[in-house]
C-alpha cells in the first residue's frame, strides 16, 4: 500500500510522511508555493506560463494551481504544468484525497477523467478547454527530469522531507532544475533545511526564508540569478527554438498524420492551410476504412514501446473529448492470439511486467472466448481499450476546424524561403501558400530536395472486405492473429492487411486479398462458413502506400540541412561532438511527420501535439530518448559516428 489515511490526512507508507499539512493542505499549498512563488503576479503579462513540480502526490498543488490561474488570467493564457511523480496513486485513493477539498470537486472530476493510473512515462492532459496543460512525469525525479524539454517559470519543489526521501533531493536533481530554468526562474519549497539551500545556492539560486505555514515557522524562496553551464547529451537534436514571423502554417497531406498536425497548431490559435494533392482526404496509405488503434508493447520495454504506450493513453483521451459519443470510433477492445511459440513467449514476458490492468491483461482461452463471444482455440493478451476509427470521417472531423482551411487538389512542387517564412508553389510557380512554418506530412510523395535524402521504405498495404455470410461467428472486438478480424459494419467484415516491401503501384492486388483470407483461414478456420466459396465473398476494402523507415519509428521533428549537418558534425567520427552553431544546420520553418507504417493512427494524435509544442515554444510532451529516437537528423548523426558519410 502506498497510501493510507490517518486522521483526515494521506500518510505515506513508503516514506512515513504525510502528504498536506493536516491543519489544510489547501491553505498550505497557496501559501507555500502560490505566494511563495509571487503568483499570480509573476503570470500576470504571459500568454504562456510554466509551473514544474516534484511530487505530484494527491494533486492537491496542481488544483489549487488551477482553481487560482482562472480567477486571475484572461481567457487567451495558457498554463503549463509539470509534475513528477515516482509512485502514482490509483484512481479511487486520488478521489478520495480530493475530496476532502469540496471546492475543488469540478476539476478533479475533469482530472480524474483523464488521469493514467501508474502507466510509466509522460502523459499530457488538456484541461479548460485546453487553456490547462498537465504534463504527467512517472518516474523517479532525477530521470524524468533529464527526460524533460522546457523551459520553467517556477518551481515547487514537494517531495517527502529530505531526511525520508533523500533522492528528491540530490545534486543532480537540483542540476537538472537548473539546466531547466533561466534568469528570473522562482522557487518554493516547505523546507529550509542546509543541504538544501546550499544545493540551490550552487545553481546559482538567490534565497531567502519566509514565515512558513501553521507550525512550520520558515520556508525557503528562491530565484535564479546566473544560470550554470550545464553540457546537454547530443545538443544537435536540439536546435534553439525560433520565433516564427506570424501564428501562420500550412500542411501538406490530409491523411492522419497532417490531420493531427494541423488541428493541434488550430487549437493554439494559429491560421492552418491544409494542402492535399487528391480529390478527398485520407485517400493513401490512412484511407483505411476502419483503422485500428491499440498499443504496441515488446516483451522488454524498449523506446518503441514508450513511443506508443504514450501515444496510445494521448489518444483515448483525445476521443473521449472530440468523439464522446463514439459517432466516429468503437472501443471494443483487441484480442491478440498467441498463435504460436514465439508469440506465446512474448506474450508470457510482457504478463509479467505488471503493466496495468486497463492497458492490457493476460486472457486464458474460456476468458477469450467470452470477451470476443466466439469459439476460440488460443489464449492471449486483451487490450480492452483498443478499438477503430473510421478513418475518413476521423479525419474529416479533426480538419473541420475554424483556423483550418482545407484545400484539395493542390500539389505543391517547390519550397522556397520566402519573407513570411515559406512560400510552397505549384509546378508553374504559381504559390499556393505564403507561411511561417511548413509542415510535410504527405507519406510516400517524399520527393522534395529538401527531404528526399532521408531513408524511407514503401510498403503496400491492402485490406479486404468479407460479407457477413462467410463468417460464421461474428466477433464483439477485434482479433489479431497475424492478421486483423474487425467486428460487423455494413454487412461485411475487415480483415488485413497485406505487407509488401518495395510494392508502390496505386492499383488493388486481387492476391492481396486472397492472402488475407488465407491467413484468416490458417489461424481461425472455425470462424468461416464452410458453404461459400471466398472469391465470391471478399472484395478489396483499400490499398495504399505506407512509408517505414530503417527502425519502423517514425520521422518526426524539424528538418535538418543534410550537407550543412555533415559539415557541421564531421567531428563526431573523432568523438568530438561540437555544441556550436547549431541553429544554422536546420531549415528554420521546416517540419516533418512522416513513415509511421501502420501505427499512424495510434501515433499521430501525440505527434501532432509534439511538433505543436516544439514550434510553439512549449514544453515537450516526450522524452529527451524518445524525441532524439524519431528526428530526422537520426540517419545523419549516426552515419558520421560510425564514419560512413
Amino acid at each position: 500500500m502506498i497510501l493510507e489515511i490517518i486522521d483526515q490526512t494521506p500518510y505515506s507508507s513508503i516514506y512515513q510522511d504525510i502528504y498536506f499539512s493536516r491543519e489544510n493542505g489547501l491553505k498550505e499549498s497557496r501559501h507555500v508555493f502560490l505566494r511563495g512563488n509571487n503568483l499570480p503576479n509573476r503570470w500576470l503579462d504571459k500568454s504562456n506560463f510554466t509551473i514544474a513540480e516534484t511530487g505530484f502526490g494527491t494533486g492537491l498543488n496542481f488544483l489549487a494551481t488551477w482553481q487560482f490561474w482562472r480567477c486571475h488570467v484572461n481567457a487567451y493564457s495558457r498554463l503549463h504544468f509539470i509534475s513528477i511523480e515516482k509512485h502514482p496513486l490509483d484512481i479511487k485513493t486520488l478521489r478520495y484525497c480530493q475530496a476532502l477539498f469540496p471546492e475543488l470537486e469540478s476539476l478533479s472530476e475533469e482530472l480524474l477523467r483523464q488521469w493514467p493510473g501508474n502507466l510509466d512515462g509522460f502523459h499530457r492532459c488538456f484541461l479548460d478547454d485546453g487553456r490547462v496543460t498537465l504534463t504527467l512525469c512517472h518516474g523517479e525525479a532525477h530521470h524524468e527530469l533529464s527526460e524533460l524539454i522546457a523551459k520553467v517559470d517556477c518551481w515547487y519543489l514537494d517531495g517527502f522531507s529530505p531526511a525520508k526521501n533523500p533522492a528528491m533531493w540530490t545534486h543532480s536533481v537540483f542540476r537538472e532544475i537548473a539546466r531547466l530554468s533561466d534568469i528570473g526562474t522562482t522557487i518554493a519549497t516547505f523546507t529550509v533545511a542546509t543541504q538544501i539551500q546550499q544545493l540551490l545556492l550552487d545553481q546559482g539560486f538567490q534565497i531567502c526564508k519566509l514565515p512558513g505555514f501553521g507550525k512550520k515557522r520558515e520556508m525557503l524562496t528562491g530565484v535564479m540569478q546566473t544560470k550554470p553551464t550545464i553540457r546537454v547529451r547530443e545538443p544537435w537534436y536540439f536546435p534553439e527554438h525560433t520565433n516564427h514571423s506570424s501564428k501562420t502554417a500550412t500542411v501538406i497531406g490530409a491523411g492522419i498524420a497532417g490531420a493531427q498536425s494541423a488541428y493541434h497548431l488550430a487549437r493554439r490559435g494559429w491560421k492552418v492551410t491544409v494542402l492535399e494533392q487528391e480529390s478527398s482526404v485520407a485517400m493513401q496509405a490512412s484511407g483505411n476504412p476502419s483503422a485500428v488503434y491499440s498499443p504496441y508493447l515488446t516483451a522488454s520495454p524498449s523506446l518503441e514501446e514508450r513511443l506508443s504506450l504514450q501515444s496510445f493513453a494521448f489518444l483515448l483521451n483525445q476521443l473521449d473529448e472530440l468523439d464522446p459519443k463514439q459517432l466516429f470510433h468503437q472501443k471494443c477492445g483487441l484480442l491478440e492470439f498467441a498463435v504460436d511459440k514465439q508469440q506465446s513467449i512474448r506474450q508470457e514476458k510482457i504478463s509479467a511486467r505488471s503493466l496495468p490492468e486497463w492497458l492490457v491483461r493476460k486472457s486464458t482461452q474460456d476468458e477469450a472466448e467470452t470477451q470476443s463471444g466466439v469459439e476460440c482455440p488460443f489464449a492471449g493478451l486483451f487490450y480492452a481499450k483498443a478499438g477503430f476509427l473510421n478513418s475518413s470521417k476521423w479525419i474529416r472531423h479533426l480538419l473541420d476546424h475554424q483556423n483550418i482551411d482545407l484545400q484539395l487538389g493542390k500539389q505543391a512542387y517547390t519550397i522556397s524561403p520566402s519573407k513570411q517564412g515559406v512560400s510552397i508553389m505549384t509546378l508553374n510557380n504559381q504559390i499556393l501558400s505564403n507561411t511561417a512554418v511548413l509542415i510535410l506530412a504527405s507519406g510516400h510523395s517524399m520527393t522534395w530536395p529538401e527531404v528526399n535524402w532521408i531513408p524511407f521504405t514503401p510498403i503496400s498495404g491492402q485490406s479486404t472486405y468479407v460479407n457477413v455470410g462467410l463468417i460464421s461467428q461474428s466477433p464483439m472486438c477485434i482479433l489479431r492473429y497475424g492478421g486483423y478480424l474487425l467486428p460487423a459494419c455494413s454487412g461485411h467484415h475487415l480483415i488485413g492487411a497485406t505487407y509488401e516491401s518495395g510494392r508502390v503501384s496505386s492499383s488493388p492486388n486481387p492476391k492481396a486479398d486472397l492472402d488475407n483470407f488465407n491467413l484468416l483461414a490458417k489461424y481461425l478456420p472455425h470462424l468461416i462458413d464452410s458453404r461459400y466459396k471466398p472469391h465470391d465473398h471478399i472484395q478489396c476494402a483499400h490499398h495504399g502506400v505506407r512509408m517505414v523507415s530503417e527502425n519502423r519509428l517514425p520521422l518526426v521533428g524539424r528538418v535538418p540541412k543534410q550537407d550543412r549537418f555533415i559539415d557541421q558534425f564531421q567531428s563526431m567520427r573523432k568523438r568530438n561532438y561540437p555544441i556550436s552553431n547549431i541553429e544554422r544546420v536546420y531549415y528554420p520553418n521546416l517540419y516533418l511527420c512522416a513513415a509511421w507504417g501502420s501505427r499512424g493512427m495510434t501515433g499521430a494524435a501525440l505527434s501532432g501535439e509534439f511538433l505543436t509544442s516544439w514550434i510553439t515554444g512549449e514544453p515537450l510532451p516526450l522524452q529527451a530518448s524518445v524525441v532524439r529516437a524519431i528526428q530526422p537528423a537520426r540517419s545523419l548523426v549516426r552515419g558520421l559516428k560510425r564514419g560512413t558519410l
